[in-house]
């Protein structure tokens, strides 16, 4: 049970990244460069503090939660890239 756990964790945390990633997206504008370095650099800090946490924290309960947690990562990083992918073609 507690191994169904870590995917989802892996996979919550995951979510949180994409949706992070897009929110920083939006938010960049040209005419504001440094903003948009503040913006870049924050978030990705933030994504990879997050990851690297849970990662760090399931390799502490042994080698299976931590591939888990790391198969739930990666397959919310592809949900997140086909949604958006789905989502661009829909608004041609």
């Amino acid at each position: 049970m507690t191994f169904v756990l870590w995917l989802f964790t892996g996979g919550s945390i995951g979510v949180l990244n994409g949706l992070s990633l897009r929110w920083t997206v939006a938010r960049l504008r040209p005419d504001t460069p440094r903003q948009a370095v503040a913006w870049t650099l924050g978030g990705g800090m933030l994504r990879w503090g997050l990851a690297a946490g849970l990662l760090v924290a399931a390799l502490q309960r042994g080698i299976l939660p931590a591939l888990l947690a790391f198969a739930g990562l990666w397959l919310a990083r592809w949900g997140t890239i086909c949604s958006a992918h789905l989502s661009a073609r829909l608004r041609r």
